[in-house]
């Protein structure tokens, strides 16, 4: 059964991927690339610290005494993340892929499960808190254009984004209680049992390890902020001046926007949209701009998209830690 997820979840990325192809305009991204030169450099080197933060952050969320490079877990994680990307499930097959290849690294299957799902939480109440901030920043210092039932609204979100995020520190440091129940009769039962073990490990690992899980928090917000370094390197190599916090207040909206839509393959047409508004919210109104940073974000997510490629075919040349080696050889 097992396998044959696999094959369809490797099937479905890769059917994901031509559509993600078909739909970009390779000519335009090109002569972009070549309009930038070497600033592209930049933006791929902000996108590469975005992922080795997050991969610092996962591996302050494993609960093993195996010793797994960091090498390893990015390549792991990265692979996971396009799988993410381009995968009608989105985040649920990519951290199963993680997940897996935690267990056959030697890694408990319930540690890797867990390490997986307090990596997603941490990093879904980091990005929550951080557009907390940006909106109030917003709302204080961009908002003149907009109307007063737009802000009634937005501040109605912050209110929002706060319970939730007070809702998932409540889950995670709850105290654990017993949570021994007599043999489930039913898969209901089954399920709920489950569900009360895993929420009892990441509570015990979260007071075990606070520093570890303070770690994770702390990689999880130096992403997010690296990732939006990246939007704001592409509209200043373009030739628009922002400051730091509207690309991150961008960068944040696009990528939770996104999230709702997180069953369209790459995102296909919503990214454009949510670029535009982004751009419009933050008083950018160029008629062509928008395109440029779709199109400029697509050529981006190609070459990472090559790059997890690479590390799918190495990984299944080379299992487990023989590929490590064999890179470390060739460096």
């Amino acid at each position: 059964m097992k396998k044959a997820f696999y094959i369809l979840l490797i099937v479905s990325v890769f059917i994901s991927l031509y559509l993600f192809l078909r739909s970009t305009n390779i000519q335009a991204s090109i002569s972009l690339l070549k309009q930038l030169n070497g600033k592209v450099v930049y933006i791929i080197f902000c996108t590469f610290l975005a992922y080795i933060s997050g991969t610092l952050g996962w591996k302050y969320c494993i609960d093993t005494e195996n010793r797994l490079s960091l090498w390893q877990l990015f390549m792991y994680r990265h692979i996971g993340n396009t799988i993410t990307l381009f995968n009608p499930t989105s985040a649920i097959a990519g951290e199963w892929f993680n997940a897996h290849r935690l267990i056959r690294e030697g890694v408990t299957e319930q540690a890797a499960y867990q390490s997986v799902l307090l990596s997603r939480m941490i990093m879904i109440l980091s990005q929550l808190i951080l557009f907390s901030m940006v909106i109030t920043w917003f709302l204080l210092s961009l908002s003149d254009q907009l109307s007063g039932p737009i802000k009634y609204i937005l501040f109605a979100g912050i209110f929002t984004l706060l319970v939730i995020c007070f809702l998932i520190a409540y889950v995670l440091l709850k105290d654990k209680k017993d949570q021994s129940l007599v043999s489930p009769k039913n898969r209901w039962e089954h399920i709920v049992l489950y569900i009360k073990k895993m929420r009892t490990s990441l509570g015990e690992y979260i007071h075990h390890h606070p520093e570890k899980v303070g770690l994770a928090f702390f990689f999880f917000t130096i992403q997010w902020i690296c990732s939006s370094m990246e939007l704001y390197c592409i509209l200043h190599f373009l030739g628009y001046d922002i400051h730091l916090w509207e690309g991150l207040f961008m960068d944040t909206l696009i990528i939770i926007s996104k999230s709702m839509v997180s069953f369209i393959p790459g995102q296909l047409g919503a990214e454009e949209l949510l670029n535009r508004l982004a751009l419009y919210l933050i008083g950018i109104t160029s008629a062509h701009l928008w395109l440029s940073v779709s199109i400029l974000r697509r050529a981006r997510q190609l070459f990472w998209s090559g790059i997890a490629l690479l590390f799918y075919i190495g990984i299944k040349k080379y299992p487990g830690t023989k590929y490590q080696g064999k890179i470390a050889c060739k460096s």
